[in-house]
């Protein structure tokens, strides 16, 4: 079965970029979480997470989005989604998950806003 999901990570000087590409659920979970995993291992703490090219994401799919926040928060980094639009905006918005991400409308506004000294989530003290 191919996979329908790639993982392209594209380190910063301040940040790492993950682009997720295609659909993030039951089938590629896993992988994907073993991928976050790794770059949390190597000391990735500030991540941009490009979710442009999602096509769907079931409700797992949140919860490791979500797991990912946590971890990083808890070693004093951030997460930021760039390009979540269309169903995965009304899916965070629906929750109120939309207020515990900075939303950014591309990798670019989102390496700006962190060049520019914006906090990585709403929460984040850090500048």
């Amino acid at each position: 079965m191919p996979l329908k999901l790639a993982i392209v990570p594209h380190r910063d000087p301040a940040c790492t970029v993950v682009t997720l590409d295609g659909e993030l659920d039951a089938t590629t979970r896993a992988k994907t979480g073993q991928a976050l995993d790794g770059l949390l291992a190597q000391g990735c703490d500030r991540v941009i997470l490009d979710v442009a090219g999602l096509r769907f994401c079931d409700s797992g799919g949140v919860w490791l989005l979500l797991d990912l926040r946590q971890r990083v928060a808890a070693s004093g980094g951030w997460v930021r989604l760039a390009g979540a639009e269309g169903f995965l905006r009304r899916l965070l918005a629906l929750t109120r998950l939309d207020t515990a991400f900075a939303l950014d409308p591309d990798v670019a506004a989102s390496i700006a806003a962190v060049a520019g000294g914006a906090p990585g989530s709403p929460r984040d003290s850090r500048s």
